[in-house]
């Protein structure tokens, strides 16, 4: 335990400073001046031994594992347990990171004498994703003169986890997260003919002649037919990269936050596509990558699965390395052996990046479907576009540098569609719609 006296004991000590100061010239004043400063001593004394006793019965510890979402407020529990039964005044402080803000600098606390256990929540708004330790919570108290101030340090092993922010995705798409229950639903046929097997039988008049099974035709001498069953869960792989272009800037910072840059749009997405499958009943899984494979999150559903998920998020940062996706594509060759939907979110600006994903994606294209999408700002697209008036020679600068990229990727679109790829180029503001519409056309045309 610390303590410090406060400024109530040294303004007692200050004014008589003059009158010491004059002492030496009065013997009658030199000894009122030594009576008074031995009352101030034995005074400041016995309020420092009644004072130190006021903090040793408290134990504070903070919540284990504490949850928040991106620029919204959240609140972290205490709790506090008193030994004894006098009652105590103090204050309470969190050693935080400058990215989380809380309401108060300091939490008063008044403890009566009945009870023992206690709780307290702490206002913070986080600021920037990512996971914060707390080590320690700070007790402070004053005695009951108030010439001293005492401290008390109660060592913690509490974390703050911060999370991607969805409240503007979701509001965009609330119509998929309505829970309406199972009013007004009705039977509805479902076409297509599948792709798993399900069983062999006699070949009928107007069976396709590439569903008969030739093996078994041949053993039995009569036609046999495969018959095959609708898939109704379906695997989702969502694939984020990480790597040094992830981290630039594609949006401002909303409530005062910092500017957001492509990987934390990547991450919203990506927990707004998990919710979606889940509602959807199929299976989502997750990939991260930057050099090489960070998080292989095998697809699966359930509460338990979309935890996993989240906690593979909140902690998740840009890489300043380039990726590798002759690594990533062997990786998925070797662990993905059902068909699935595979969705990346990467940055295709690089020339040679591009370069390496056209050649690598060769890998997977014949077993999967997959689709690849960037942001784009509003500063590409090509030179005629409406409502775009140039007003100087920098903007047609401008628009020329837009147009010449533009065109650069419209080429690799095109190139990618020739391998069984398609290449979206999606803006920041509505990234997590385009993304959920491109799932949903996906599962009604029934591809995988």
């Amino acid at each position: 335990m610390k303590f410090a006296p406060t400024n109530r004991l040294v303004l007692f000590a200050a004014l008589l400073c003059p009158a010491a100061l004059l002492a030496p010239m009065n013997g009658g004043l030199l000894a009122i001046c030594a009576v008074l400063y031995a009352l101030l001593f034995v005074f400041a004394l016995v309020d420092w031994l009644a004072g130190r006793k006021l903090l040793r019965d408290i134990r504070v510890e903070a919540a284990a594992v504490t949850r928040m979402s991106l620029g919204n407020p959240g609140k972290v529990e205490l709790f506090i347990r008193r030994e004894g039964a006098d009652e105590a005044v103090f204050q309470l402080a969190l050693g935080l990171d400058q990215s989380l803000e809380p309401t108060e600098d300091k939490l008063p606390i008044r403890l009566d004498q009945d009870g023992e256990f206690w709780s307290t929540l702490w206002p913070v708004t986080p600021r920037r994703r990512g996971i914060y330790h707390v080590d320690a919570v700070y007790a402070e108290t004053a005695s009951r003169f108030g010439l001293w101030t005492f401290r008390h340090v109660f060592p913690t092993k509490a974390e703050i986890r911060v999370y991607p922010n969805l409240r503007r995705d979701r509001q965009q798409l609330a119509n998929l997260f309505l829970n309406r229950g199972t009013i007004g639903t009705h039977i509805q046929r479902i076409m297509g003919q599948g792709r798993d097997y399900e069983q062999l039988r006699e070949y009928l008049p107007g069976d396709s002649m590439m569903d008969i099974h030739w093996k078994a035709t041949a053993k039995r001498n009569e036609p046999v037919t495969k018959t095959y069953q609708i898939e109704r869960t379906r695997e989702i792989y969502l694939i984020v990269d990480h790597s040094r272009l992830s981290g630039r800037i594609v949006a401002e910072g909303q409530n005062g936050g910092p500017d957001e840059s492509a990987l934390e749009r990547f991450l919203t997405v990506t927990s707004i596509l998990n919710l979606v499958a889940g509602r959807q009943g199929d299976l989502f899984g997750l990939v991260t990558f930057s050099h090489q494979v960070t998080n292989y999150l095998r697809a699966s559903s359930g509460r338990g699965h979309q935890q996993c998920v989240q906690d593979a998020l909140f902690d998740l940062q840009s890489d300043r390395t380039t990726p590798d996706f002759d690594e990533l594509f062997s990786f998925l060759r070797m662990r993905l052996r059902r068909r699935a939907l595979l969705i990346f979110l990467t940055d295709l600006s690089d020339p040679s990046a591009a370069d390496s994903f056209a050649k690598s994606v060769r890998m997977i294209t014949r077993q999967h479907l997959v689709l690849a999408n960037m942001i784009v700002g509003e500063e590409i697209g090509p030179l005629f576009r409406p409502k775009v008036e140039p007003r100087s020679a920098e903007d047609i600068y401008g628009l020329l540098s837009g147009h010449l990229r533009w065109h650069g990727l419209s080429e690799l679109s095109r190139n990618l569609r020739q391998g069984g790829v398609d290449l979206a180029l999606l803006p920041e503001n509505n990234l997590a719609v385009e993304i959920v519409n491109q799932y949903l056309r996906v599962k009604q045309r029934q591809l995988i």
